[in-house]
């Protein structure tokens, strides 16, 4: 959390390319933590996807946070599954937050889906 912290003041500071590698760090330690216990981080992880999806945008990575954001929708699809009051606003978050992405790459007709 501390990561995702540092790398959102970084960027709202206008350090955004700074911003990246607190907010990758996170996402790298949430995989490993995730990948041993799924159930306690998978969501702490989709949160952290999203994060970075964001930075990368910010930096003009479109494709990257692209790639992060349909991530991110696919885990919170699976939570929301599973845990639909706990996450369903995560799902919506995350979808709306790949929408913005694929408008960004021009794919507006896709952000509209």
């Amino acid at each position: 959390m501390s990561l995702n912290n540092l790398a959102a003041h970084l960027s709202q500071a206008g350090d955004r390319k700074g911003a990246l590698h607190p907010s990758s760090e996170a996402v790298r330690i949430r995989r490993a933590l995730a990948a041993q216990h799924p159930d306690a981080y998978t969501p702490a992880l989709a949160g952290s996807l999203n994060n970075l999806a964001n930075h990368l945008s910010y930096t003009g990575d479109q494709q990257g946070a692209l790639h992060l954001a349909h991530e991110a929708v696919h885990l919170y699809r699976a939570l929301a599954q599973q845990h639909s009051d706990a996450f369903t606003p995560d799902l919506a978050s995350s979808l709306n937050n790949l929408a913005n992405h694929l408008s960004e790459t021009g794919d507006r007709q896709g952000a509209l889906q």
